[in-house]
């Protein structure tokens, strides 16, 4: 068990590095440069800030009472107290403990929006590079029918083709064309959406190979492995230490806070000094804080359940999919549909087929190779979900 878990993991590494060389360096510049990321880590940083503040002393208190009576010029007697009220020393280092586990929550959860951006940028580039696919299928279309144009304007002046033949080939230069138009179109929307993941700083994506990952062979052991790095699964295990700590500090809370300071009264010139001190019990609050804390304790529990039972939900799922599809994928000959092309182009050529039949049998062929770039990108998005904890 515990070998086979090392070579998937060994094999999920050959992934990330397949990878490196296509999309790799585009996700490094957004794990740098997105807002969203550092915005979150600045958030962070303040809300540790924040539970460190509550775990210091407060300032010390001086009051000061003069009084006055009748027959007496000046103040008659005066009292003067400065006090420094501290709780109970075990209280600080509770939360001190708190804040560190506050930063462990707020780390976990940076890391879980650091996947699901970084997934989204992966998402974007594999489209990227589908329509980066279409655009070099469609340009060659385009080639191949600006040639015949040519052709059948020479054979139209010779008188050996007809008008309508002729409207046809023109008919299906037009159509290439809108259909490269439309993808350019895409092709800078999603440009667009790279764009503002790497905070507005430009970036492009020009390769037209998809990234290639292991195939999954035993899915439940993949989903062990999966399930153990699963980010979302990291941050509700994480909040649930955070309130097993968070229960145990309200526990103690009911220990007093301490009082201590100086006293002075003075009666006409006469003056008084003197020590106070003073202990405060939580009596009332407390009790309701620690039930709360246990409620709070009792829900982060069930998170965490919902949470694997999500992560493995999408596991499953997504590679139910994937299964789906790769059984298409797989019937698909695409040596097969390109060596159609050839040879239909060789027979029109040749004369031994019309432009009629030429084009409705090659946008046969050639929606159905789009339909296999559309279907192996999305396969590969569906690989990408699957391994979206590794990057």
């Amino acid at each position: 068990m515990r070998r086979y878990l090392i070579a998937i993991a060994v094999a999920l590494s050959a992934c990330s590095a397949a990878l490196a060389d296509t999309i790799g360096d585009v996700l490094k510049q957004i794990a740098a440069n997105n807002l969203t990321l550092q915005s979150a880590a600045h958030d962070m940083r303040a809300d540790v800030l924040d539970v460190k503040a509550t775990n210091t002393l407060g300032g010390p208190s001086v009051e000061y009472s003069p009084f006055f009576t009748k027959g007496y010029s000046g103040v008659a007697e005066s009292e003067l107290v400065v006090s420094q009220e501290i709780d109970f020393p075990t209280k600080y280092a509770a939360r001190s403990k708190q804040a560190q586990m506050q930063q462990a929550v707020g780390e976990k959860q940076i890391a879980k929006q650091r996947r699901d951006i970084l997934l989204q940028a992966q998402l974007v580039c594999l489209d990227l590079i589908r329509v980066n696919q279409t655009l070099a299928m469609l340009r060659e279309r385009l080639a191949n029918s600006d040639t015949l144009l040519l052709m059948y304007e020479k054979r139209m002046e010779a008188g050996d083709a007809n008008a309508l033949e002729l409207n046809k080939v023109k008919l299906d230069c037009m159509e290439v064309r809108t259909l490269v138009s439309e993808a350019e179109g895409e092709r800078t929307a999603l440009l667009q959406q790279l764009k503002q993941l790497n905070g507005g700083k430009p970036l492009d994506v020009t390769a037209t190979e998809l990234p290639h990952y292991e195939p999954i062979a035993d899915f439940e052991q993949y989903r062990a492995l999966a399930l153990a790095s699963d980010a979302d699964v990291a941050v509700a295990q994480t909040a649930l230490r955070a309130a097993d700590l968070n229960l145990k500090q309200q526990k103690s809370e009911w220990l007093p806070s301490i009082s201590f300071g100086y006293r002075r009264n003075t009666e006409q010139r006469e003056a008084i000094n003197g020590f106070m001190v003073g202990v405060s019990f939580p009596l009332y609050s407390n009790s309701s804080n620690v039930k709360a804390a246990r409620e709070r304790r009792e829900s982060a529990e069930l998170q965490v359940q919902q949470a694997q039972h999500d992560a493995e939900a999408e596991l499953r799922t997504s590679y139910e999919q994937l299964q789906g599809l790769q059984e298409v994928i797989d019937h698909s000959d695409v040596k097969l549909l390109q060596e159609s092309l050839a040879l239909f182009k060789k027979a029109l050529q040749q004369g031994e087929i019309t432009a009629l039949v030429y084009y409705v049998e090659i946008n046969s062929i050639y929606e159905k190779l789009q339909r296999h770039i559309d279907l192996h990108c999305q396969s590969v998005k569906l690989l990408a979900e699957l391994h979206r904890n590794e990057f």
